[in-house]
């Protein structure tokens, strides 16, 4: 039979191992991310931008350069003092919904100009163009809507980049106008 002073050392001892065990388990924990989800409802007469103009992720030189995304194919190019970095080019897409075989005149500006977020430094977009598979109908085209009055187009157009080029994101919007014939 173990004495008082016999079992305290025990004790211990198995509590310090237990605690040991315990502390070297894996711990078991959850953690939770939140997420986005969007539809878009297309009614009769109307226009939806399905994805962005996007030049992508660049770095700039002191020697001046351009990136182009291609309309019809969505590739991107670069000249001069320009690196493409990887993520986010692509053309832009939209659908236009009409009656079925309706005729449609479309059209973008053939220029536009994007903005730094801090507002005073621009970066010119020039050479826009409205795309379908493998046609690039610049600024204007004339579509049919087909039997189901979906017609879907790209926009692309030539990123001009200044030598030094101030880095961060930089913004800018276009109109696009479908007259319904």
């Amino acid at each position: 039979m173990m004495t008082r002073d016999q079992m305290i050392p025990r004790l211990i001892g198995c509590l310090l191992a237990l605690l040991i065990g315990m502390t070297s388990a894996p711990a078991v924990f959850a953690q939770t991310a939140t997420a986005n989800g969007r539809a878009v409802t297309i009614g009769p007469l109307s226009v939806v931008n399905t994805a962005l103009l996007e030049f992508g992720n660049i770095i700039p030189s002191a020697t001046p350069g351009s990136v182009t995304i291609d309309t019809r194919n969505g590739n991107r190019t670069r000249t001069g003092g320009v690196t493409l970095a990887s993520g986010g080019a692509g053309r832009g897409t939209f659908i236009i919904y009409g009656g079925p075989n309706q005729i449609v005149e479309i059209s973008i500006p053939g220029t536009m100009t994007v903005r730094h977020t801090n507002g005073t430094h621009t970066m010119n977009i020039d050479r826009m163009a409205i795309g379908n598979g493998n046609r690039n109908f610049n600024t204007f085209v004339r579509g049919f809507l087909g039997t189901l009055g979906i017609y879907q187009l790209t926009v692309g157009g030539r990123l001009n980049v200044n030598g030094n080029q101030q880095a961060g994101q930089y913004s800018g919007t276009f109109t696009m106008t479908v007259d319904y014939l």
